[in-house]
């Protein structure tokens, strides 16, 4: 699809940022999951994002650790939130740019929306602080 002669991947390559919100199905998850984008490479070739759950899972209650990497936001300031949920910073998932186009195309996933700045910053701080990314990820992220 094109708009204006633009073509709308390279549209979303340019207007992609962090704290989009995309709802979409994937693989051994048996609903729509949303997610955010919560960091970018400098080209906007590479992003990474972190799901968003409507209750903590059960198992995450069994470690400190991963408890502390469940960031809370109110489904009161979200319209595509039901009610209060959690973003779990402790699972980041690093994507080309071409797949989530590639998804949008396919119906698999679409844009929802976005957190807010102080729910982002939450969020992006618990993960620059989580020790799960590498230094060089975090340079192509977060820098």
């Amino acid at each position: 699809m094109e708009f204006d002669g633009i073509k709308k991947g390279d549209l979303l390559k340019h207007t992609l940022s962090k704290g989009n919100v995309f709802i979409g199905k994937f693989n051994g998850i048996d609903h729509k999951k949303f997610f955010i984008v919560i960091g970018l490479s400098s080209g906007k070739i590479y992003f990474c994002s972190v799901f968003i759950n409507s209750n903590i899972p059960k198992f995450i209650y069994s470690s400190e650790v991963l408890l502390n990497l469940q960031v809370n936001i109110k489904g009161s300031k979200y319209d595509f939130l039901k009610y209060d949920s959690f973003v779990s910073c402790n699972s980041l998932f690093k994507y080309d740019v071409n797949e989530l186009v590639t998804w949008i195309n396919e119906g698999i996933c679409e844009y929802v929306g976005d957190i807010d700045p102080e729910d982002l910053e939450n969020v992006t701080r618990t993960i620059i602080h989580s020790g799960l990314l590498t230094p060089k990820e975090m340079e192509l992220f977060f820098t």
